[in-house]
């Protein structure tokens, strides 16, 4: 029995929306890291280190100058590292602030027909795991539920076993205190936006967006297993952020120089 985090990883075509992205990325990395840098501070910073690192050849055998000059090479290098800093995070920021709905866009892939996932339900405190408050699962045709729930007390959650035998007709529906709430499961080989965790508070929605917050009191995510999925392009099979990143990086490089950035 293979579960959807365990199966081997689905291998599809590198899409031309993540190339895009990608290439916006790099151009908006680069306007932010221009209006967040300083550029004179960066130059000095730069000639310090490279002023020292000539001094370290010219010196080679003066061990007083050499020590001097680790020393110093030491110092611009930190300060070279502080004078970047504001501007690296404030290009960081918006791959921050993309990254759960890309990896809900490209790093997931639906179940496939006849795979095994797991649901897990987490409660807030105090909890009760047993007797008439504790969870219910109601799941739709097209999945089948193979296990009673298994309990965790200690971390307040229970799991099921689900088994995908045909394209999902609705949402699985979870019973708890009086509360009804609903997860999507996405069974198939189409692709398309895939949260795996309904969160239940607005602050917890932020790094897991897709689905909106459960406001359930009483429950405080409700989350299934999907299998991760790798994208191919020039015989190459790599997760979607190292084709970003690539991406990303190599035209950010590219345009550099045209929009005057000094790093």
């Amino acid at each position: 029995m293979n579960y959807a985090g365990q199966m081997p990883p689905q291998v599809t075509g590198l899409p031309f929306s993540l190339v895009a992205i990608s290439v916006a990325a790099g151009i908006v990395m680069m306007l932010l890291f221009k209006v967040a840098s300083n550029p004179g501070a960066i130059r000095r910073a730069k000639r310090r280190v490279q002023a020292q690192l000539l001094a370290l050849r010219l010196f080679g055998d003066e061990p007083a100058l050499v020590w001097r000059a680790q020393v110093r090479l030491l110092t611009g290098n930190a300060r070279y590292l502080a004078v970047m800093l504001v501007p690296v995070v404030a290009a960081a920021i918006p791959f921050l602030l993309a990254y759960p709905h890309l990896e809900a866009l490209y790093g997931r892939a639906a179940l496939p027909v006849g795979s095994e996932t797991v649901l897990t339900v987490r409660l807030r405190p105090p909890f009760s795991l047993s007797g008439e408050s504790a969870p219910r699962l109601e799941v739709p045709a097209g999945l089948e539920l193979e296990t009673p729930g298994v309990r965790v007390p200690e971390a307040g959650e229970i799991s099921w076993r689900l088994r995908a035998a045909g394209p999902v007709s609705g949402p699985v529906r979870i019973s708890v205190g009086g509360a009804d709430v609903t997860k999507a499961v996405q069974v198939g080989n189409g692709h398309g936006y895939l949260a795996d965790t309904r969160p239940g508070g607005v602050l917890a929605w932020l790094l897991a967006p897709g689905e909106s917050p459960i406001g359930a009191s009483t429950i405080e995510s409700v989350h299934v297993v999907y299998r991760s999925q790798r994208l191919s392009a020039l015989g190459l099979g790599w997760p979607w952020e190292a084709w970003f990143i690539v991406i990303s990086v190599i035209t950010a490089l590219l345009v550099k120089n045209r929009l005057g950035v000094v790093f």
